[in-house]
């Protein structure tokens, strides 16, 4: 039996997927965050049931990548019953699309998700109205902390043994006439003749090609659309979702009872952080306590736990000497477990908990809010804001969710911007390294530079390609406090990446430069990018293998250089201006392979190239000048 979840954005879907089948997909307050539907199992009255948690969506006439995800595997998978989750404070919005949804006739059930944030508005829903009206069963939840769960697996698996319903739900009486001459025309489709007919008033080709219509009906079809959009003076596809929208606030209006709104934390709170001045204040105040939060933590603990990585690697070369094959192999394994455990995990663990700690309580969407003026004045706006926020954690993802931006142009330029932003990965490397040795606040400096090169960039692709971009429409969620629960898995789902893919390359790395140091094969590595280790950015010889290994993963230009250098002491073999220019290159040089491949998915190889070259000149052109001018600071 197949379980399919449909909502719209922030209506809590995610979450209430999680509470069923475990941390399998990141919830989270951005709208179209899941762009690909996630599914996962579990058991239900001895029975396996398949659950399907798909991107949130304001209608089935999709206008971006993530809807189209959701419309496409409607019509193109089996499926037993549709759990349609509604965010209940926003029920009127909410019916819109259950009112799409119930025009196909299947088994549903409506999920009125986050009702305690209803009732602190003062909204209170009368369920039992509301089923009576729909006609299928309607179930309230509070989906973070699991109540009401059970309930609504139970009621969606009974609906789904009882088999189609039938949509009492009618529009005015000349729309639904239309509605009535077009299904004359349906020979065949996959759901009822009515809904067909209404999605060829509404004009979705994807759809409209699945219906087989009855021969010479082509002229009546033109004539319906003609005739109801004379009358109504707009698009027949608009006068479809007028219709929606004045039933949804009619049923609204019936099923809700208002009182005295209890006193709103998120109006209180949002007048000082989203104030146009103060606003301003506090995200700086943030960011900066984020930032030296993390140093704070990561420091003491790099240092305990590379002191005990350095005893366990003198301990074992007296028995297994580096002059030896063996002793080799040893010494670079001991290497990258200190190097991952003692230098990465101190800092990527406390960065990603703070990351995932502000998107659950609804920080992130108003730090697009409030940067937006900013992205408006290089040319960036809108859809833009989400993937170089979200590129904070991880550059992939980031690119992978431009396909959501309105056109070609938005696409590439924030692909290309997000390339430039500092990933988990390299933060480990500003952390570690400028963090450690040159304290906190100039760690921040080094993301006050980048902004200011993004900015600089943006504005340089936006003289090279003028095509204007849309202005920003995004959803503010109210403030959630998170569970530790959904905090520690959310938390989890993002290191596990590093602890299953990155970390085993770490040991593999240190080993493979262990066995190359071995054999002498470091020095030639070394002088064939001296020009520009050494030349160029002032470098000791020495740190030019590391730039390759940091092409797999950005953390591991941290990791080898211990090994390149033979010590974890960086500090006293590089000075400070070589340890600021060696992690600036770091931040701006070719993306990582990881990135190359979504750039290249996403964009094509022609323009990964032009965008993994142009990286390379802004790393030079960044370190040589932070070269330059630490020559006269340090």
């Amino acid at each position: 039996m197949r379980f399919l979840l449909v909502g719209q954005p922030n209506c809590g879907k995610s979450t209430l997927f999680n509470q069923i089948a475990g941390y399998k997909a990141i919830e989270s307050n951005f709208p179209g965050t899941t762009v690909s539907y996630t599914e996962s199992k579990f058991m239900l009255n001895n029975e396996a049931i398949s659950i399907i948690d798909l991107p949130g969506t304001y209608t089935i006439l999709p206008h971006d990548y993530a809807e189209r995800v959701t419309r496409n595997y409607i019509f193109e998978n089996d499926f037993d019953v549709i759990m349609n989750v509604v965010d209940a404070s926003t029920l009127s919005r909410g019916l819109e699309l259950t009112l799409e949804l119930l025009e196909m006739e299947k088994p549903m059930i409506l999920v009125l998700n986050m009702i305690d944030s209803a009732e602190a508005k003062g909204i209170a829903i009368d369920e039992k109205l509301l089923s009576e009206i729909l006609n299928i069963p309607v179930v309230k939840t509070i989906g973070n902390r699991g109540i009401g769960v059970e309930a609504a697996l139970e009621t969606a698996y009974n609906t789904a043994c009882k088999g189609t319903v039938e949509n009492s739900i009618r529009f005015r009486k000349d729309v639904e006439g239309s509605i009535t001459e077009v299904m004359k025309c349906v020979k065949e489709f996959i759901f009822n003749k009515r809904f067909a007919a209404i999605k060829l008033l509404e004009k979705d080709d994807y759809i409209v090609k699945k219906i087989i219509l009855c021969e010479n009906t082509e002229s009546i079809l033109v004539g319906v659309r003609r005739k109801i959009e004379e009358s109504h003076g707009i698009n027949s596809a608009m006068i479809i979702s007028y219709e929606r929208h004045g039933l949804a606030m009619d049923i609204f209006e019936r099923v809700a009872k208002f009182s005295k709104p209890k006193k709103n934390f998120t109006e209180i709170v949002d007048d000082i952080l989203m104030h146009p001045i103060w606003g301003y204040f506090f995200l700086a105040i943030i960011v900066f306590a984020f930032f030296n939060l993390v140093f704070k933590l990561g420091q003491p603990v790099e240092g305990w736990l590379t002191a005990i990585f350095d005893d366990l690697s003198r301990y074992l070369q007296h028995y297994f000497p580096t002059s030896q094959f063996i002793g080799s192999i040893i010494s670079g394994t001991v290497n990258g477990l200190s190097a991952g455990i003692g230098i990465a995990l101190p800092y990527i663990f406390p960065f990603t908990v703070g990351l995932s700690f502000l998107e659950d309580i609804g920080y992130l969407p108003r730090i697009a809010f409030l940067v937006d003026a900013f992205m408006h004045k290089i040319g960036l706006h809108g859809k833009s804001i989400i993937p170089l926020i979200t590129a904070y954690g991880c550059n992939v993802p980031a690119i992978l969710s431009t396909r959501n931006m309105n056109n070609e142009s938005d696409k590439f330029k924030t692909a290309f911007l997000a390339t430039f932003v500092p990933c988990s990965a390299r933060t480990i490397v500003i952390m570690g390294l400028v963090g450690y040795y040159l304290g906190g606040n100039m760690a921040l400096l080094i993301y006050i530079i980048d902004i200011v090169v993004i900015a600089i960039m943006g504005k340089i692709l936006t003289r090279v390609d003028k095509e204007p971009s849309p202005g920003l429409v995004i959803e503010i969620p109210s403030y959630h406090l998170p569970t530790i629960k959904s905090l520690s898995q959310k938390t989890w789902f993002r290191l596990k990446d590093f602890v299953y893919v990155a970390f085993p390359i770490i040991i593999v790395s240190s080993v493979i430069l262990s066995i190359i140091d071995y054999f002498k094969l470091t020095n030639w590595i070394n002088k064939m990018l001296s020009p520009i280790t050494t030349f160029v950015l002032g470098l000791p010889q020495k740190v030019g293998v590391t730039l390759i290994f940091g092409i797999f993963r950005k953390e591991l230009t941290l990791i080898m250089l211990n090994q390149a250098l033979g010590t974890d002491k960086i500090a006293t073999v590089m000075t400070k201006t070589q340890i600021l220019v060696f992690t600036l290159f770091i931040v701006f040089y070719i993306p990582c392979v990881s990135t190359i491949a979504a750039l290249k998915m996403e964009l094509g190889t022609r323009k990964t190239i032009i965008i993994s070259l142009t990286t390379i000149v802004v790393a030079l052109i960044i370190a040589f000048s932070a070269r330059i001018i630490g020559s006269f600071v340090y």
